[in-house]
């Protein structure tokens, strides 16, 4: 596939913080700090978003057209902040889909299943 493909599957497998952004921004637009609060809440247990690690993911994801960029929600704060919203796009929504159905089918894999159900 050229590189400015659509196809999904040249951007797996994600790192999970990867997944962790699109799969956020999948269910509704938030702000930087917004993605790093609400991924501490959704994925517990799981490697934490920092802001620097999160705009560096967030500028790569814009370049690849994962996300983009919208305008503030009305019920955004009204404050004199100047918070930069983020939406995915379909093509980062496919992405995430895809690496989702990768996720389930290694989970439910034969191999994995004994792994985690064997006490050893």
């Amino acid at each position: 596939m050229p590189p400015g493909s659509s196809d999904p599957g040249r951007f797996l497998p994600l790192t999970p913080l990867d997944f962790q952004v699109l799969t956020l921004l999948a269910s509704r637009e938030l702000h930087g700090y917004g993605i790093v609060q609400s991924a501490g809440e959704a994925f517990p247990g799981q490697p934490s978003l920092d802001l620097g690690s999160l705009y560096r993911i967030i500028s790569r994801m814009l370049a690849e057209r994962l996300i983009h960029e919208v305008k503030a929600p009305g019920d955004a704060p009204a404050d004199k902040r100047v918070r930069r919203y983020y939406a995915v796009t379909n093509l980062g929504r496919a992405v995430a889909r895809a690496e989702a159905a990768r996720l389930r089918a290694l989970l439910a894999s034969p191999a994995t299943l004994i792994l985690l159900e064997s006490p050893r």
